[in-house]
């Protein structure tokens, strides 16, 4: 109940729990505020379009049994921050509330508390998924843009620059993190379920892997995430280390993605994060044999590299997560809910 009900902090290169180093490695669970893989029993909401649904409460708390079970700490969870731009969203229309989305993400920090486990989760996407990104707000403020466009027009990177746009953004920010869980009775900035949250996933500005996300869009989203939470822990949500961002004082975590595993690179990004004396995350492995086999290094020299900076003093590394995770069909136990982006871990 003590570590249930102490929020997990940095100092330096470390994460502390009660005094004790904490590593936060776990798994990727993007889908337990808003799924898009099961299409729900006639009459249970439904967005065809999108074939987006809200997950069971029996298939949330079976991965979460899953996660203890598989000896995880931490939960990396789009859809526990991102929810925009559908009408099962949190925020389906600029500045619209629909409170019955928050009964899955209730739901899930909720087992998780109770399982032991941690959270982080993004609040904005850099793509145009089923959950909404960046293009949903652009798209509100009168930039008719599709994540799918190519190239990408200048003025994507309107979301970071226009203040309308920041303003509904921090809006929709204040919205969830100020948010009352009536399972837990603590707002989402109180829980220290919820460790942190990340100023995106996967941010780019107009090329993809250019890293230009602003510093000063950066220093606004970490500022408001610590002032609404005040031992909340700050992600930069750029897709990969930017050396231009160590400037920035709130951010306490940085991290990257790993699509094939690249050894070389994950040891080049802990040496730059040491330099800042910051905390950093793998947040997302590719982990399947065969695509490690194929066009990156072992999964098993991956971690080894991890495992070995773990034993340091100075670690900087806190750990690494997955994509992504699945389980059953809950309540169908027969049955495991099937994704094919060629990375679903089912255990």
């Amino acid at each position: 109940l003590l570590a249930r009900n102490s929020h997990i902090y940095r100092n330096g290169t470390s994460l502390y729990l009660n005094g004790e180093r904490w590593t936060a490695s776990g798994a990727n669970v993007y889908w337990l505020g808003l799924d898009e893989n099961v299409e729900p029993p006639p009459g249970e909401p439904y967005y065809a379009p999108f074939k987006a649904s809200y997950p069971t409460k029996g298939r949330t708390t079976e991965i979460m049994r899953t996660l203890v079970t598989m000896g995880a700490k931490l939960i990396r969870s789009q859809t526990l921050g991102v929810s925009v731009g559908n009408p099962l969203s949190l925020m389906p229309m600029k500045g619209v509330v629909n409170t019955d989305a928050f009964e899955a993400i209730d739901w899930a920090v909720f087992q998780a508390r109770q399982h032991g486990l941690r959270i982080i989760a993004p609040l904005v996407d850099n793509f145009d998924y089923y959950h909404g990104g960046k293009f949903t707000f652009l798209r509100w403020h009168g930039y008719n843009i599709s994540g799918s466009a190519s190239p990408l027009p200048p003025d994507t990177m309107k979301f970071y620059t226009d203040d309308a746009i920041i303003s509904t953004f921090k809006d929709y920010i204040d919205i969830l993190m100020t948010h009352v869980n009536p399972y837990t009775g603590l707002s989402y900035a109180d829980d220290p379920t919820i460790i942190g949250y990340e100023t995106g996933n996967e941010l780019n500005g107009i090329v993809w892997g250019d890293k230009d996300v602003p510093v000063k869009w950066i220093v606004e989203i970490c500022t408001l995430i610590k002032a609404l939470g005040l031992k909340k822990l700050c992600i930069d949500g750029t897709y990969g280390v930017n050396k231009t961002h160590f400037v920035i004082e709130e951010v306490d975590i940085f991290s990257d993605h790993f699509y094939p595993l690249n050894n070389t690179l994950l040891e080049s990004d802990i040496a730059a994060v040491e330099g800042a004396d910051r905390v950093y995350i793998a947040g997302e492995l590719g982990w399947t044999a065969e695509a490690t086999a194929k066009r990156g290094d072992s999964l098993k020299s991956f971690y080894e590299v991890i495992e070995r900076r773990q034993g340091l003093e100075r670690p900087v590394v806190a750990g690494s997560l997955i994509w992504s995770l699945f389980g059953r069909n809950v309540p169908d136990c027969e049955t495991y809910v099937p994704h094919n982006d060629g990375f679903t871990m089912h255990y």
